[in-house]
């Protein structure tokens, strides 16, 4: 069979069904989407992991006062730290086995760092005295020193909370997690809807190039080459439909990572995708979204259609 002919057949199956293929690649699309963006989630999460692997450190948060000098809220503070105070916790932090360094943080500087990481419409809601002086503590065991440190240093005087920055990155990986699950739980459902619809369109069309496929055989075509016309329909219409979760991943990119957590992401609390992470996911949703339309095609022809 010459190209030229069973492209020209495949071009024809597509316009004869134009109502149920643009369904076809719209669906196929919106799955792959699922796809794309569960597997730059995962991607997010690598990213994000590799990041801080080596810079996860224990701040200890000082007593802080509101400008009325009245405690913060659900502080057991009674009075702000003291330069005594903070200098008897930084002579007990340098002579800790279990302390590698320790850094002061006053609270222009916390505040500056809390400004670029969560942006400043937050810090500025937040308002005056919410961000306390804090000492960042590098220890020589995050994982195995934090319990004791913590429970040293949580009662002493002028130390308003002892937190594990491991113990943050955690909860903000467990939020990305999830949705990672979800939406790779919504890719299954569409792309089950999407290779239902595919079948029905490969059965549909089946039966309208039926006296086709008849003179074909008569003619001495084989079983494989009446039924490699619809598996290329099937397969153009999941390469369109992968086209547009690709363009769809970018815009969502741009939209939310970009727009909506550009802030975060310039502060490097979450960490950036580029182009290429878009084309890896798309080329991966590419992939699985031809290799999924070519079988369900030559199954629904094998099993359901007797060409």
């Amino acid at each position: 069979m010459r190209a030229s002919y069973l492209m020209s057949g495949v071009a024809t199956g597509l316009r004869r069904n134009a109502s149920m293929t643009v369904a076809l690649v719209l669906s196929t699309g919106i799955a792959l989407l699922f796809l794309g963006g569960a597997l730059l989630i995962n991607k997010e999460i690598s990213k994000t992991q590799t990041y801080y692997e080596d810079k996860l450190n224990v701040s200890v948060f000082l007593c802080n006062t509101l400008p009325d000098d009245t405690p913060q809220p659900g502080s057991n503070c009674t009075h702000k730290v003291t330069d005594t105070e903070r200098a008897t916790l930084q002579a007990k932090f340098a002579s800790d086995s279990q302390i590698v360094s320790s850094e002061f943080v006053p609270i222009d500087k916390a505040t500056a760092i809390a400004r670029e990481r969560l942006g400043a419409k937050i810090v500025d809601e937040a308002g005056p005295g919410a961000i306390p002086p804090s000492y960042t503590l590098k220890l020589k065991d995050i994982k195995h020193d934090f319990d004791a440190v913590a429970a040293r240093y949580a009662k002493a005087v002028g130390v308003d909370r002892v937190q594990n920055q491991d113990v943050s990155l955690k909860t903000m990986l467990r939020l990305f997690d999830t949705a990672r699950r979800a939406s790779f739980a919504m890719f299954v459902i569409v792309l089950i809807s999407a290779l239902i619809l595919m079948a029905n369109t490969i059965q549909a069309a089946a039966q309208q190039r039926r006296n086709e496929t008849g003179i074909m055989r008569l003619v001495g075509a084989s079983r494989w080459m009446t039924q490699l016309p619809f598996v290329i329909e099937a397969v153009v219409a999941a390469v369109v439909g992968a086209i547009l979760a690709m363009v769809g991943l970018w815009i969502a990119k741009v939209v939310f990572l970009d727009g909506q957590l550009g802030e975060q992401v310039r502060g490097k609390v979450l960490q950036p995708l580029d182009v290429n992470d878009i084309l890896v996911a798309g080329s991966l949703g590419l992939f699985a979204g031809m290799i999924l339309a070519a079988v369900t095609a030559w199954g629904t022809l094998r099993l359901l259609v007797r060409l």
